[in-house]
């Protein structure tokens, strides 16, 4: 009888003997929708209580691209640069010219759009039809290998964040030409040597860069706003969402008022967001110390973007909130000290 009891023991499942709603919190807590799709499969239970889960964070990938060929893949050839001339100049080209050919494909599924942003990765929406209470979302989407940020080491920063309703409410970018940890400054004996003096005016060069930056920002969180449209959309119980990127670039972010506004005004197809008239200041500094943060960043820019037609609120307030990472933060508290700012007008696109 003992042995017999011992086995019962061993087969009892602990995690059923759970209420329903602390498990309930458990998974809400997780909010990976892949991990708690995973866990939805694995008993009726589970499955009806991710359904309910309110707080869901998904990241999606790029699309499956063919595996590069190599001396492990059976093959026989090395695919080494500094190897094979077979490998390097036969085997090589034919892989990305099939490549080319395969990615190729028509515009079929429902569930692209037509911004080129989205047509480098594919939204899995299957993975958001296991829950029916999204309330919180938060999308994380794959980063590029050209974004201009230190993740990338490409030396300069590039970082934007973006409100939206059923149109941009407000945009603020940050952004340098070179940015850099700082140096400690040997002490001098004597007479201190005069600082270096510095235009801080923008040239022609400078300004059509920083209005390419803005260009491109305002693009790249229209076409997300876009994407906001399919999953809330799909989604009638969301109340919040954002979307940020693996090179921690470009965040936009929707509150419930802002999500009940854009309901209020979809129907039918789902246009692209068009980015209205706006109005631009901005801030500028040939160089900027963050002794704070320990970094140095060249032709500090910040950028506050707003629609014309619509009433400006403090856009200071409005610039000092928008980053967490202390550098950003530290930078954009010294550039609006600066008082000097210029202003802007962009048209509608």
């Amino acid at each position: 009888m003992g042995i017999e009891d011992n086995s019962e023991q061993q087969l009892l499942d602990v995690f059923d003997m759970l209420p329903d709603a602390l498990v309930f919190e458990i998974f809400n807590r997780v909010q990976d929708a892949k991990s708690l799709s995973a866990c939805a499969v694995l008993c009726k239970r589970f499955g009806d209580l991710v359904a309910q889960t309110h707080n869901v964070s998904l990241e999606i990938t790029r699309r499956n691209t063919l595996p590069e060929l190599s001396s492990g893949s059976g093959s026989g050839w090395d695919m080494n640069k500094s190897k094979g001339f077979v490998g390097r100049f036969i085997l090589k080209p034919i892989h990305a010219l099939f490549h080319r050919i395969v990615s190729r494909r028509p515009k079929t599924c429902s569930n692209c759009c037509d911004d080129d942003e989205d047509n480098m990765f594919r939204l899995p929406n299957d993975l958001l039809k296991t829950f029916n209470e999204i309330r919180s979302l938060s999308v994380k989407l794959p980063g590029h290998d050209g974004d201009i940020s230190p993740e990338n080491s490409s030396g300069a920063l590039l970082k934007w964040k973006a409100e939206f309703g059923k149109e941009l409410e407000s945009c603020v970018i940050l952004g340098a030409t070179g940015f850099h940890k700082s140096e400690p400054k040997p002490k001098t004996v004597g007479e201190p040597i005069p600082p270096v003096s510095v235009s801080t005016h923008l040239t022609n060069k400078q300004l059509k860069k920083r209005v390419i930056w803005m260009i491109s920002c305002l693009i790249a969180s229209s076409a997300r706003h876009h994407m906001l449209k399919q999953i809330i959309s799909s989604n009638r119980t969301i109340r919040d969402v954002k979307i940020i990127d693996g090179s921690k670039q470009g965040n936009i972010q929707m509150t419930e008022k802002q999500v009940v506004e854009l309901r209020s005004t979809m129907a039918g197809e789902l246009d692209r967001t068009r980015v209205p008239a706006v109005t631009i200041k901005m801030w500028y500094m040939p160089m900027l110390e963050l002794p704070g943060s320990g970094g140095v960043m060249k032709g500090a820019t910040l950028a506050v973007i707003r629609p014309t037609a619509v009433a400006k609120d403090d856009d200071v307030w409005l610039a000092s909130g928008a980053f967490e990472e202390d550098f950003a933060a530290e930078a954009v508290r010294k550039l609006i000290e600066n008082k000097k700012s210029y202003t802007l007008e962009m048209n509608s696109f």
